[in-house]
């Protein structure tokens, strides 16, 4: 069994486990890493790439704690990175020395006491909230250890020389607390540190610099800004990043029919939509998934961030004129009519506007199963000039207005309007054989005693006094009214057309 290093040098919870040994090698052997690694036994290849059991086998050689050493230890795969048993992309959380804190280094001591920080490794937190301080960047693959980082960028004076103030910092205290375990927030505890860290920077970039921002072209210090505008928004939970979408959307200056999710939440949608597959991207997917089908206008099965829409939950002008098959120009003049789209509105502006489903599902669906005219009179069992006059009065409106483009020439109507009048004279008392008072239907009442079909048709569905239907029937053709009701309303005063 290996002996145990003398002296003991205790291990720092806030530097890699790399860290730790290199300071050990450089100690007790005055060389690089690998030569005490292999004095341990200790593969230096499977160590560097943090194997659990030659992690194992050094912290039994240097008498440390395995699970402290774990803490500390960065596992890597062929596509990404594990750490404290979470998935990380290469671009977030790095193994290799890629930025510093010169000021750090200096506290820290001579060379051998010189410690790479855990939260180094985290390539989108450029700042040190300890000193207010900007890391050094360091070229990737140019060090495998914080004194040869320090080397390359001209040595310890010079690294410091090259830092600058840094404001802000609420998302580096946030990850400082996490790392050490003190983090208390419900809502980002349940997410990984990548997911947090993404979210918020993405969110940040969008409201700092606007849909058109690329973030590779952005400073490392523009970066690090966004996410602490995103992460102050994103601790606030759910409900404050739904509403940082709605200023983002607001924002956004696409004005075309076809703009589309990218045109309106920028990079923050093409990372959601296109590089965030192999790291889950926690819930803001979910978030911006909601508000876009809040917003926009997706059929079922349409697939929406990785997701087919389960039901359509907005109509646009065009998504109606296709599923109800009318010009898509003709379909804006109706809405227009319904009220649904302001009047005189461009074919741009009304283009853009959506209508909640359950406000014109009614309309396509009396659409679909609407009634020409001409089998009106067969349906509600009346007359043609019936028809035409109950049509003209309004007691029968058509699924398109009287007014409006094409109605003359496609007169239709809903079949529950007209299932609602049968209905109405369905209510009415049935015809008693036995009763001796004379009645009369509509079109005799209105020939023998005046007055016009509709009005009369009005009255009767209104008051129900003095009307009856032939029993076994309930359409307008078994509508009969008494004799001695019209006479007792026309001694009254009352015109049958004057309501109760």
């Amino acid at each position: 069994m290996t002996k145990l290093l003398t002296p003991y040098i205790p291990y720092d919870a806030a530097e890699t486990v790399q860290s730790y040994a290199a300071r050990l090698s450089f100690f007790h052997t005055g060389q690089g890493t690998s030569r005490l690694l292999e004095d341990c036994g200790v593969r230096p290849a499977r160590f560097a790439a943090g194997h659990h059991d030659e992690v194992a086998k050094f912290a039994a050689a240097v008498g440390e704690d395995i699970s402290g050493l774990q803490a500390g230890t960065v596992r890597t795969y062929s596509r990404y990175n594990s750490f404290r048993e979470e998935d990380f992309s290469r671009n977030v959380l790095s193994t290799h020395v890629r930025q510093f804190c010169p000021h750090c280094l200096r506290e820290d001591g001579p060379p051998a006491e010189w410690r790479h920080r855990l939260i180094w490794c985290f390539l989108p937190i450029p700042i040190c909230l300890r000193h207010r301080s900007s890391l050094v960047e360091v070229t990737p693959g140019d060090a495998a250890d914080i004194r040869d980082a320090v080397a390359c960028v001209g040595g310890l004076d010079v690294a410091e020389t090259s830092t600058s103030y840094a404001e802000g910092g609420r998302h580096v205290a946030w990850l400082q607390a996490r790392l050490s375990s003190s983090a208390r927030h419900g809502w980002l505890d349940e997410q990984s540190i990548e997911q947090v860290l993404n979210a918020s920077e993405m969110l940040g970039i969008v409201l700092e610099h606007g849909q058109g921002a690329r973030p590779g072209r952005l400073s490392r210090q523009e970066r690090s800004s966004a996410s602490e505008t995103g992460f102050g928004i994103y601790e606030e939970g759910a409900d404050a990043v739904y509403g940082a979408l709605d200023e983002i959307r607001r924002s956004a200056s696409a004005t075309a029919v076809h703009a589309g999710p990218l045109a309106m939440y920028g990079s923050l949608y093409d990372w959601l939509d296109r590089r965030s597959q192999l790291i889950a991207a926690g819930p803001v997917r979910d978030i911006l998934r909601e508000h876009i089908l809040n917003h926009d206008a997706y059929a079922p099965g349409e697939r929406l961030l990785g997701e087919p829409v389960a039901q359509r939950r907005l109509h646009s002008v065009i998504s109606l004129a296709t599923t109800l098959k009318v010009n898509r120009r003709r379909m804006s003049r109706l809405l227009q009519k319904l009220g649904l789209v302001p009047e005189g509105a461009t074919d741009g502006e009304s283009g853009r506007l959506v209508f909640p489903v359950e406000e014109v599902e009614q309309l396509i669906k009396d659409y679909e199963t609407a009634i020409p005219l001409a089998l009106v009179p067969e349906y509600i069992g009346g007359t043609q000039s019936q028809t035409l006059a109950l049509y003209r009065a309004g007691v029968l409106p058509p699924v398109i207005p009287a007014d409006a483009p094409g109605a003359v020439r496609r007169v239709i109507f809903a079949r529950r309007v007209l299932d609602d009048l049968l209905s109405q004279i369905g209510e009415l008392p049935p015809l008693d054989d036995t009763q001796h008072e004379k009645v009369l239907s509509i079109g005799e009442a209105c020939q023998r005693h005046g007055g016009r079909a509709e009005d009369l048709t009005q009255a009767v569905l209104a008051r129900k006094d003095g009307a009856f239907r032939l029993p076994g029937d309930a359409r307008l053709h078994a509508v009969r009214v008494s004799v001695s009701g019209l006479a007792a309303a026309r001694n009254s005063g009352r015109h049958v057309s004057d309501g109760p």
